[in-house]
């Protein structure tokens, strides 16, 4: 029985030790720039130094004393979680609480104190076995300490709870529920802890390990989610590798250290300290690589993105733009490490390659379906397009609307994958390569050229407008999307679900003269169809488009990909939810989320334009 304890005493504080010190970096590397990821990365470093100390104490040598450091990390993780506390709080209330965090602070260096030096808060040891809490003597002031180990972690649970109540978004709700039942475990633990010391009860150690331990668990993981919620990404999968990564590093050391014992006698003790600097040194890897190779190239993306900007102001009409395309292309391929790379500008028969980097192949025109994306798309693994050399990364040149030209880049030579960072650097580089282009094709061209066309637009922009107007003002002839402009339908198809539950707007839209609306009509016979009930036909008509983007299957708790159009469509414009709550729904950027839901309306104004063609069909005009 006693070596079951040990056992399990043992298992346990080795698991929150390697938890609290992983979460503790998982954080501060995905939010090095916030001070909530500090200040919980604090907290689960001290309880990680506390799980360590209760780790050596139940598995070292028999008869030794307690060193001073023994409550260090209890004393500061106290005070950390507080203040994580109040920086969750709305700052009006937040506020209100400065002065007693630095009392806090104060109290805890005042119990380090009297630990380390004064044997007024343990007075030694009882002689019973150190996996219960009766190994300890307390001393005077321990009832004190105890009541301060209950009362910091009780205060941080009122600060959550009240936060909770405080937050107007359901999933920042959410998620300051989980960080409260962490808080809420921690002061079973402390209470538990401090009463059977103080009153000398032979109770198992453990289980107050375990609640701080499960504890530690629900607070690093709710931080991660918090963040992840505010600054608007995805966890879950990052989540999940890392976690798995780090439990087979883990786990190969375990076994190493099983192996040990078994062959030569070593305690598992001895291996502790280096599985402690594996999860560190694992943990700070990924990050330490991407800081290292943001410094050592910084200086080059300073003098890419200045020779980018001087290109602008260099090209003239006499010179062509292969010479500047072809320096870019390699300042961009040294800085980004690509393997390969070329620039592609629209022609007749497809994307003619003007620049090329380390590119085998003498290919010189790509098909245009071959290249054609909307925004910068990430291949992995990359892919071998129409003979060209593997492309990793494919950004377009957009210029009004149109694709105008590609620039693609190969895998890095180092084998890892393109940051951040980096992908940013490609798209600036892209929008200026697209700029230079689109000017100097307006340069080859002549002025009166030019100003006719831009006379002729500003002919059709005021024509197109001013009938505009007069539909909204006026009664208009039935409305057949088929032959309308793209772009002109889908602005009166998101006009219209900006205005979905204004009936008599609705009513005087051009849309509501479409044939497919009269069968939405729920008018009895010989009754007068007034615009009122055009509009309500007409909501009933985009509902149901909307809801032919929702994906076969029930919609899971986060939507994936697929889901994004109908899920952004159906809780802006139906439910009424606003942009900033479906963004968090999704862990989605806000320019992610604009391209996704133009997308979906684009969907919408097509399934519109087919049904209408068929009622055309169907019915007799």
């Amino acid at each position: 029985m006693l070596q079951a304890l040990f056992a399990l005493s043992a298992a346990a504080n080795f698991l929150s030790l390697v938890v609290s010190l992983w979460l503790g970096f998982y954080i501060v590397t995905r939010s090095p720039r916030s001070k909530v990821s500090w200040l919980a990365s604090a907290t689960l470093w001290s309880l990680s130094g506390y799980f360590l100390n209760h780790l050596t104490y139940v598995q070292g040598p028999t008869g030794g004393t307690v060193p001073w450091w023994w409550g260090w990390s209890v004393a500061f993780a106290a005070p950390f979680w507080f203040h994580l506390s109040v920086m969750l709080l709305p700052p009006s209330l937040a506020d209100k609480q400065r002065w007693l965090i630095w009392l806090i602070y104060f109290l805890a260096l005042n119990v380090l104190a009297m630990e380390a030096y004064t044997p007024w808060v343990f007075a030694g040891q009882s002689g019973r076995l150190p996996i219960y809490n009766s190994a300890q003597i307390p001393g005077p002031l321990y009832p004190l300490c105890g009541l301060y180990f209950i009362a910091v972690p009780a205060l941080s649970l009122y600060n959550l709870r009240q936060g909770r109540r405080e937050a107007k978004s359901v999933l920042i709700q959410r998620q300051l529920a989980v960080l409260s039942w962490a808080a809420a475990l921690a002061v079973f633990s402390g209470v538990y802890t401090a009463l059977s010391v103080w009153l000398r009860l032979d109770t198992p150690a453990v289980l107050g390990n375990l609640s701080l331990g499960a504890g530690v668990t629900l607070l690093g993981y709710g931080v991660a989610r918090h963040n992840a919620l505010v600054e608007g990404r995805a966890i879950e999968r990052d989540f999940v590798y890392t976690s798995l990564a780090m439990a087979l590093v883990v786990a190969a050391y375990v076994l190493a250290a099983v192996v040990s014992r078994l062959t030569f006698g070593v305690p598992f003790v001895a291996f502790v300290f280096v599985i402690v600097l594996a999860v560190a040194s694992h943990s700070l890897y990924d990050w330490g690589r991407s800081l290292w190779e943001r410094l050592f190239y910084r200086q080059r993306y300073r003098e890419l993105r200045s020779s980018l900007r001087d290109l602008l102001y260099r090209i003239a009409p006499e010179q062509g733009i292969q010479d500047s395309l072809q320096a870019i292309l390699e300042s961009l391929c040294s800085s980004l490490g690509a393997s390969s790379g070329f620039i592609a500008l629209r022609g007749v028969h497809g994307f003619d390659i003007g620049a090329r980097w380390r590119v085998r192949s003498e290919l010189r025109t790509v098909p245009l379906e071959a290249l054609a994306a909307d925004e910068v798309t990430v291949l992995s693994p990359p892919a071998q397009i129409a003979d060209v050399d593997p492309i990793a990364v494919i950004a377009p040149l957009v210029t009004g609307g149109e694709q105008i030209g590609v620039v693609a880049l190969g895998p890095r030579s180092t084998g890892s994958a393109y940051s951040e960072e980096d992908i940013d650097l490609l798209e600036d580089c892209a929008d200026t390569v697209a700029t230079v282009a689109h000017a100097a094709r307006l340069q080859e061209k002549s002025v009166q050229q030019i100003e006719a066309l831009l006379s002729e637009a500003q002919e059709r922009e005021h024509e197109l407008r001013q009938r505009l107007r007069t539909a909204l003002a006026a009664e208009v002839a039935p409305l057949r999307l088929v032959g309308q402009p793209e772009k002109q339908a889908i602005s009166l198809v998101e006009d219209a679900l900006r205005h979905l539950y204004d009936y008599s707007y609705l009513g005087g839209h051009p849309l509501a003269q479409l044939r497919i609306v009269d069968s939405y009509l729920e008018s009895s016979e010989n009754a007068f169809v007034t615009h009122l009930d055009r509009g309500q036909a007409l909501q009933r008509l985009l509902v149901s488009a909307i809801d032919k983007l929702r994906p076969p299957g029930a919609q899971p708790s986060l939507p994936k990909r697929h889901w994004y159009g109908y899920v952004m469509l159906h809780h802006c414009y139906v439910l009424g939810e606003p942009n900033r709550d479906v963004m968090g729904r999704l862990y989605v950027s806000e320019g992610t989320f604009n391209r996704a839901r133009r997308r979906a309306v684009r969907g919408v104004t097509k399934a519109l334009a087919e049904m209408e063609r068929q009622a055309q069909h169907s019915k007799p005009a």
